[in-house]
């Protein structure tokens, strides 16, 4: 029987992390019966199954003999026992078909058997043990989730279908033969070894200073071929060196057809670069029917088109210390990380952790800057236990789409009273001038809440704010409301009630801190400032909606660093007339089905003009000093206001704009005033994914956009697998009010 070592990390570690594959691992267990035994417990869930891999090492005689056993209740309940394939696959299942398939590798050393107490047992069985280690690995999938062309996937899956790979080049010419991917058993996955750009004659790095390297994908060809004409749900994992995009901290794997058109079929991007420096990625897509299908993954690594690629993924903790938990990084080019997610708290700090700007030189081009994170989500604590933090917890991720125009990830939980739910959603956006980054919250009051503190968003987070900013600010689109001087105070929370719940009733309210006095270390973190602006704010509380938002500040110190720090919060007045009888009389208290509601733009400004080098045009013609004060972020708040007007189609969102087309050949028209560097424009609902064009109004009539550079290589497409319908996004440099329509001419 396993179990922890003492002395040795045995923390569970999370591998890989998402939408298609979530693979973790217990690194270092001990067996009570034999202590010349060591050994890893990994498991591998994808979509439609499970996978446990058991690896023993050692030099014990039980060191010939991997094991894995499952019995129990659960299994007890499915009477009828069916042999898939003699030793090695069998489904057990009750009268309704509910049930179970077993699976172990197709080779002389797995055996799968069924005691007489029903219990399962997976092995594998060497005369000589490796001194690598001996694994063996088992799964499991429910039949009511399977058809049966799914069961003979997984029982045989070289019968039924064959992936196989070739490397492309820039101009995608093949480069060496096809090979057939295997099937990992670990998996439980067709497993193809991506291969990196420099096999493709690419340099070992990127010259960003010449353009051509901006675009410069990797381009990979996988032929799908299977013999059966009904559809199969089919598990590929794409492993490659870090080295398959120019720098493995950005890297934005993007479906296309034959025709050069974005898919939509859902990625999943997982990466390390903590002593391990790999890409796993992964996709399940349908394959409807009979004949060989044809995909090409195409990297992005700088630019998407003519804009800086967004994206999302999964960033694997281990290797780095101790921690091992789930950790998200997006990132806009390939340059450094923009902005990092710690969900589930694996590191105590926030939710939002090392946040960093964009084409701004800290010490080289091109590279990593300083770090000026972090940021929070829901900050509560009740009245009774002011002193208990309540947290978010059982926080679930939802990967929409990874980029490369707009992510869209979003963390749900709820905090560990029970008492406020989350719904939280991400959205950076591709663009040419800052880390602008949407946060949509959705709160949910699921009991009566009488609070100590209650915020919803908050920059500075009151764990991670050792940033030495020195001024702090707020104001609107018409200017400066208020400015403080940062004093050492080394204490935590409000000064008094005064900072709490303070109205913003005018336009792109915005808060900022600013002038930072970090000017050591490695990466000099003062040139760049940090707030947000409210787009949106519609608090509903006993039947009333508030939509003037209110904004608490509050002090944080940790780190040995006093800070300021904004939140996003409630009215806070006596006896809340703003609320009424539902608030009975109470200053902080909000009952039970009261919402929130809001939008907020998470911005990431340069601090000094001579250390930006991109060329943005709102940036390079604002005066050096507005990089130092308040000015440039009141100029972005208030230009990047949008208006949106639909007489095609449905408004869904404003900031950023989305669309429902209408089933016609013109799917949406859409009308949008304001903008700073580019904007997302999101098309939602569409029947295929293919053969769409964005086309805006000018003097000369309508003019189709155009923004590729190697064919098709701008915009975004991604499916809903539950209407079976798609989406496409655009990246579009609005400012002045511009018209756009959405047409389909013929698939090309």
């Amino acid at each position: 029987m396993p179990y922890a070592q003492n002395n040795v990390i045995d923390r569970l570690r999370m591998i890989d992390g998402g939408r298609l594959m979530n693979r973790l691992y217990v690194p270092a267990v001990a067996y009570a019966k034999d202590g010349k035994l060591s050994g890893q417990i990994q498991i591998a869930s994808m979509p439609r199954h499970v996978v446990w891999t058991h690896t023993v090492k050692g030099t014990s005689s039980n060191a010939k003999v991997a094991r894995i056993t499952l019995g129990g209740a659960a299994l007890n309940t499915y009477p009828t026992v069916k042999w898939m394939a003699a030793n090695r696959a069998l489904s057990v299942s009750d009268a309704k078909g509910n049930g179970w398939l077993f699976v172990v590798a197709n080779d002389k050393e797995h055996s799968l058997t069924l005691s007489k107490s029903g219990t399962i047992i997976a092995e594998r069985s060497v005369s000589q043990a490796p001194k690598e280690g001996l694994s063996a690995s088992l799964l499991a999938a429910p039949l009511n989730a399977l058809s049966s062309e799914e069961v003979a996937l997984y029982v045989d899956p070289d019968k039924a279908a064959e992936v196989r790979y070739s490397l492309l080049d820039l101009q995608a010419k093949q480069i060496g033969t096809t090979v057939s991917a295997p099937w990992d058993p670990t998996l439980g996955a067709f497993r193809v070894t991506l291969k990196p750009l420099t096999a493709t004659g690419a340099p070992s790095g990127a010259n960003y200073e010449q353009a051509k390297y901006h675009n410069w994908y990797g381009r990979h060809r996988l032929e799908i071929k299977r013999t059966s004409s009904k559809p199969l749900s089919l598990p590929i994992a794409m492993h490659g060196p870090h080295k398959v995009a120019w720098y493995i901290v950005g890297g934005m794997p993007i479906w296309r057809d034959v025709k050069g058109n974005p898919t939509g079929l859902p990625l999943q991007i997982s990466k390390n670069w903590h002593g391990q420096y790999w890409y796993h990625l992964y996709s399940q897509p349908t394959i409807a029917k009979s004949g060989t299908e044809t995909l090409e993954l195409t990297v992005a690594s700088s630019r998407w088109g003519k804009v800086y690629a967004a994206s999302h993924a999964q960033l694997s903790l281990d290797g780095y210390g101790t921690a091992g938990g789930h950790w998200d990084e997006s990132a806009l080019g390939a340059f450094g990380e923009s902005i990092t997610y710690d969900p589930d708290l694996a590191l105590g700090r926030a939710m939002v952790d090392d946040v960093r700007p964009f084409l701004v030189q800290s010490v080289k081009k091109w590279n990593w800057t300083g770090n000026v994170g972090g940021a929070d989500f829901l900050r509560y604590r009740d009245s009774a236990k002011w002193f208990w933090e309540r947290r978010l917890s059982r926080v679930r991720s939802v990967y929409r789409a990874v980029g490369p125009n707009q992510t869209d990830v979003g963390y749900a939980g709820v905090s560990t009273d029970g008492a406020i739910e989350a719904d939280i959603r991400t959205q950076l956006v591709a663009s040419d001038d800052v880390v602008r980054t949407y946060y949509h919250l959705n709160y949910t009051f699921l009991k009566d809440v009488d609070y100590h503190t209650l915020a919803f968003f908050q920059v500075a987070a009151d764990n991670y704010a050792d940033n030495g900013f020195t001024r702090y600010a707020y104001g609107d689109a018409k200017g400066k409301l208020f400015e403080g001087q940062v004093s050492a105070h080394k204490k935590k929370g409000y000064v008094s009630d005064k900072d709490r719940g303070i109205a913003l009733s005018g336009k792109s309210p915005w808060m900022l801190l600013f002038k930072s006095t970090k000017t050591g270390g490695k990466l000099p973190e003062h040139y760049a400032n940090v707030g947000f602006v409210v787009r949106n704010y519609e608090l509903s509380v006993g039947g009333k909606i508030l939509t003037t938002p209110h904004v608490n500040i509050t002090r944080t110190f940790n780190a040995g660093d006093s800070q300021m720090a904004f939140q996003l919060g409630v009215p806070h007045v006596d006896g809340s007339p703003w609320c009424g009888p539902p608030c009975k009389g109470k200053k902080r208290f909000i009952p039970k089905g009261s919402t929130l509601k809001a939008t907020v733009e998470y911005l990431v400004v340069p601090a000094d003009k001579s250390r930006y080098y991109g060329a943005n045009k709102l940036l390079v013609a604002t005066p050096a000093s507005h990089f130092t004060n308040h000015e440039l972020m009141r100029r972005l708040a208030a230009d990047n206001r949008l208006e949106a007007t639909v007489s095609v189609g449905k408004l869904l969102r404003t900031q950023p704009v989305q669309v429902q087309v209408a089933k016609s050949a013109i799917a949406a028209d859409v009308s949008v005033e304001g903008g700073v560097g580019y904007n997302p424009l999101s098309f939602h609902g569409l029947p295929r994914h293919d053969g769409w064009t964005l086309e805006q109004f000018t003097a000369q009539g309508w003019n189709a956009i155009n923004q590729q550079v190697h064919g098709k290589d701008f915009w975004q497409c991604n499916h809903d697998a539950k209407t079976n319908t798609w989406s496409v996004t655009f990246s579009v440099p609005n400012t002045a009010k511009q018209r756009y329509r959405l047409v389909w001419s013929k698939a090309k």
